[in-house]
């Protein structure tokens, strides 16, 4: 018997005036190992030519013309009429919705169709499936034909995208207890025509209202992995109008609440002869959620309870050791300043608490000069209020910046530090009043053919600092790169156009990296 043709997936991609994200959009789908899709580009009303000249910059497509379709709407429909008519020119067993921003794993299309074909045959009203997702954080360089995206690193997700259960929920996913991208899924396209599609009368959270009532009528299975992949710009306060390149829920235009409580379910009060029905699903649903809240809960404490347990123990016997070591007339540093022993394995090269004075110390902040030997203060724009206190008693330092600004941050030589064919490991305790994100890089000094002097930086990563519990950062400086470069420097970006932000650092500690 001849094998059955593999089903066939559509993806729609909405844009408008967006051609550097539809480019990426289309190469994710072109990367599937599945093969049996065609794409319907709904342009909703932008201009045209530059698209075209997007998607054919040589004059040669960059998708095969057999798997793609241009839909051009002129004028615009909205973002639910411009899904909704790429799902009417589809003629494909399944269809997905791609936003331009978002993309996919390779495996996307191939592990949904399989995990459907495999859930089908029990669950006959199985009208979709879903992955895990990964929110990255990226930002817009340049402009025009000139425009990138950077990828700046991973961003965290709601509780909501990481519920455990089989299928979606509708009344965990009505309340805001369960969540899904639309970047996520996978449904019949029939199931979807059925429900009507997206409701046209939306202008945002239009995915929304449309799951309620999918969820109404169909089960959605969700596999455990993580294929899909959401695009997140970072938020710029000052925009106020529909700037095409934020998310859709930064810009401040959109009245985004409104449409929220609007794409909630309602019930049909007047069905007299389902009412029974529904009441019956809707008390199960609603014990199943708080059957599972309850039992979160008990584990979120139970489990913190146990580290509060290790925690108590482990401060204690540090507590003991240091009472017992440190001479007469000199206190111990507090629990939350480590010192060089805890985060090193190595003698230090560079220890914050050697190098300034004992007692309180405290300073006005001149951009670029040096302070604690090798530290500074790099800022875009000088400012007054600059200002810093270091205590060796609380072990404590703490830098107050009036505006973050495009860029600040507080930045270490490292010339100097390591021996001849030596790495060096750099480690940072910082505390906090309240959570935030920065990164760190490596940077150094470059002189060009023409003498001009620039300052470039790489090997970005994202971390997080949560409010009273701190964050303690790593950073391996690889000897190849240390030894070959101009001043390298570890740098540690502050979060951007933050007021009054202070920087408190409880420890910074250099040490030699064995790894050449």
């Amino acid at each position: 018997m001849a094998d059955l043709p593999a089903p066939s997936v559509g993806v729609v991609i909405r844009t408008k005036d967006r051609p550097v994200f539809v480019k990426r959009a289309l190469a994710t789908v072109m990367a599937q190992t599945h093969r049996n899709f065609h794409i319907i580009l709904v342009n909703d009303g932008g201009d045209l030519s530059q698209l075209q000249a997007a998607l054919a910059p040589d004059g040669v497509l960059i998708v095969p013309q057999e798997r793609f379709t241009l839909l051009n709407l002129n004028p615009g429909l909205g973002r639910s009429a411009a899904f909704n008519r790429g799902v009417a020119a589809l003629q494909t067993d399944f269809v997905t919705c791609l936003d331009d921003d978002d993309t996919w794993d390779a495996d996307f299309m191939s592990a949904l169709l399989a995990f459907f074909l495999e859930t089908v045959p029990s669950v006959p009203d199985l009208g979709g499936v879903g992955a895990q997702v990964i929110a990255l954080k990226e930002e817009i360089i340049g402009t025009g034909a000139d425009t990138e995206i950077r990828i700046i690193g991973e961003d965290s997700l709601p509780a909501a995208f990481h519920r455990g259960e089989f299928f979606l929920n509708p009344l965990a996913y009505a309340c805001y207890r369960q969540d899904i991208y639309p970047v996520q899924w996978m449904m019949r396209r029939d199931a979807v025509l059925q429900i009507g599609g997206f409701p046209e009368h939306f202008d945002v959270m239009e995915d929304r209202a449309f799951m309620n009532r999918f969820l109404a009528r169909w089960r959605m299975a969700i596999l455990d992995r993580r294929l899909a992949y959401h695009h997140r710009r970072i938020q710029r306060a000052e925009d106020r109008t529909r700037n095409v390149l934020l998310n859709t829920l930064d810009n401040p235009s959109y009245d985004w609440r409104y449409f929220s409580d609007l794409a909630r379910p309602a019930i049909d009060l007047e069905t007299d002869s389902a009412m029974a029905a529904i009441i019956r699903s809707i008390i199960s649903d609603l014990l199943s959620e708080v059957n599972y809240e309850t039992s979160a809960i008990w584990q979120k404490v139970d489990g913190e309870m146990r580290s509060l347990r290790a925690q108590l123990a482990e401060d204690r016997d540090a507590l003991l050791h240091q009472l017992e070591t440190v001479p007469a007339g000199r206190a111990p540093a507090p629990k939350n300043a480590m010192g060089s022993d805890r985060l090193m394995s190595q003698p230090a090269l560079f220890d914050l608490w050697k190098v300034f004075p004992q007692g309180e110390h405290a300073q006005y902040v001149t951009p670029n000069t040096a302070f604690a030997q090798r530290l500074s203060l790099s800022i875009n724009a000088p400012q007054y209020g600059l200002l810093l206190h270091a205590s060796s008693h609380t072990h404590k330092l703490v830098l107050q910046i009036p505006d973050t600004g495009d860029w600040a941050a507080l930045e270490m030589r490292l010339d100097g530090l390591a021996a001849a064919g030596q790495g060096l490991q750099c480690h940072v305790q910082i505390d906090a009043a309240e959570d935030y994100l920065f990164e760190t890089a490596l940077q150094h000094r470059v002189t060009t053919e023409n003498g001009e002097i620039r300052h470039d930086a790489g090997a970005f990563a994202v971390h997080a600092c949560n409010a009273g519990t701190g964050s303690i950062i790593s950073r391996d400086i690889p000897a190849a790169w240390l030894h070959s470069v101009s001043q390298p420097k570890l740098s540690i970006i502050f979060p951007r156009r933050c007021q009054n932000f202070r920087f408190i650092c409880t420890n910074l500690v250099v040490g030699p990296h064995a790894q050449v």
